[in-house]
């Protein structure tokens, strides 16, 4: 099925903006005679005016090659994969060229014993230690990723480096460390062949921003003590970037999240405004509704305080709300929470004057999933979605976002008429 007629008027009203030409549209997306097409948009508040900022930022990088869009994806498992927000990340950088910016935040979920990224390689040496937002007798502080990783051991060491099979490379100039905010860390050091680099650091958030003369590829650290009152060093994340104007889409995730468990991140919204993000993605609810006894009143007030700790420090930023997918409660039958959860997000979007994106109404709603599963778009659990069916979901999410540019942009040249 070819993407709908919008994207002809995208496309047209791009190159009356711009003389900058963008790739080959509309992109072919596979028909489904079951998938509920019409549902797969963005619903805005009766008032959308915010978003014009966002669509204004993609303007001036389409445009004239000037500044930067960050989008910070927050989920469960789908989005600690990495999956669903990698295919976002990579069309909305590949729309045109130039419109590639950085990576973003990255952790290193492999020293968890779980799962990690492909887009990213870890390694590491010495004897570390780790917590996640998900385990409920913890003790430990988390900040911006939802996890942490501890060493007390000096002689520990760390590497990222970028996938080299990656559709999109992601050099960078600048990695922003994110640790716990106290006293008592050891350095985080470069390796000698990463170069000459300048380091700030803002204690009070537990950030450090490391500068390098070089774009580099690969981030190798090792640890030194600068006094004898250092005893560990706690690894929150690390956000890697560079000068280049373009979109960034980060994506922070934790295998078995919910609103709960984000909420118990001590340093989490104070970290996360160091991302300067201009659009969130919330994409939590599955694990929030995995059970029998689902309180929707309990749901809305833990929506509610995520978005207005957030809004403390992210003023500016404008969000969408997920509906999740349909799922099979405790993989037995379908859950009836899920259209509570609809009915939660759309008083959201009025109360905020956001957007929403519906997967469980583009699945077809209640009991849905088993059809998914018949014809591989989701796992055999009925909970999780495979490769195949998140990649799905975000074309068409990444879909209803140009219609909704579009629609600027067709309002914008209009008014100049």
């Amino acid at each position: 099925m070819k993407v709908l007629k919008y994207l002809f008027t995208f496309i047209s009203a791009v190159f009356t903006a711009t003389s900058i030409y963008a790739q080959d549209y509309p992109m072919d997306i596979t028909y489904y005679p079951f998938v509920n097409y019409k549902e797969g948009k963005l619903i805005f508040s009766k008032d959308s005016a915010k978003f014009e900022r966002l669509y204004q930022k993609m303007d001036s990088i389409i445009k004239y090659g000037k500044g930067k869009l960050t989008a910070v994806q927050i989920g469960a498992s789908h989005t600690q994969a990495d999956i669903f927000s990698n295919r976002m990340r990579v069309r909305l950088q590949t729309l045109q060229p130039g419109l590639v910016g950085s990576r973003g935040l990255v952790f290193p979920y492999k020293m968890t014993k779980s799962n990690n990224p492909s887009n990213y390689i870890v390694s590491y040496s010495g004897f570390w230690t780790t917590c996640r937002n998900v385990e409920w007798k913890r003790s430990c502080e988390l900040g911006i990723s939802g996890a942490s990783a501890t060493t007390m051991d000096v002689n520990s060491r760390l590497t990222i480096s970028m996938n080299p099979n990656n559709q999109v490379k992601y050099d960078f100039n600048e990695v922003k460390v994110f640790t716990a905010p106290h006293s008592g860390q050891f350095e985080i050091v470069p390796d000698i062949e990463m170069g000459k680099y300048t380091v700030k650091k803002i204690d009070s958030l537990g950030y450090i921003d490391i500068k390098f003369e070089q774009y580099q590829n690969v981030a190798k650290f090792h640890f030194e003590k600068s006094d004898e009152f250092q005893n560990s060093f706690t690894l929150y994340g690390f956000s890697l970037e560079n000068d280049n104007p373009g979109i960034t889409y980060s994506a922070l995730g934790i295998n078995g999240a919910s609103f709960s468990s984000w909420l118990g991140c001590t340093h989490f919204e104070k970290q996360l405004q160091m991302l300067d993000a201009d659009w969130f993605v919330i994409f939590l609810g599955v694990n929030d509704a995995n059970t029998y006894k689902f309180d929707e009143n309990f749901y809305y007030n833990n929506y509610v305080t995520f978005i207005e700790r957030v809004k403390r420090y992210c003023p500016n930023a404008v969000w969408t709300f997920v509906v999740p997918n349909d799922f099979y409660l405790f993989r037995r039958k379908p859950n009836p929470a899920m259209e509570q959860e609809k009915i939660v997000v759309k008083k959201l979007v009025e109360k905020y004057g956001e957007s929403m994106f519906s997967i469980y109404d583009l699945m077809g709603g209640y009991g849905s999933s088993l059809t998914w599963v018949n014809h591989g778009l989701m796992a055999y659990d009925k909970v999780h979605m495979t490769a195949l069916g998140y990649n799905f979901c975000a074309d068409m999410f990444f879909n209803a976002f140009l219609e909704s540019y579009s629609n600027y942009l067709d309002k914008k040249n209009f008014q100049k008429q």
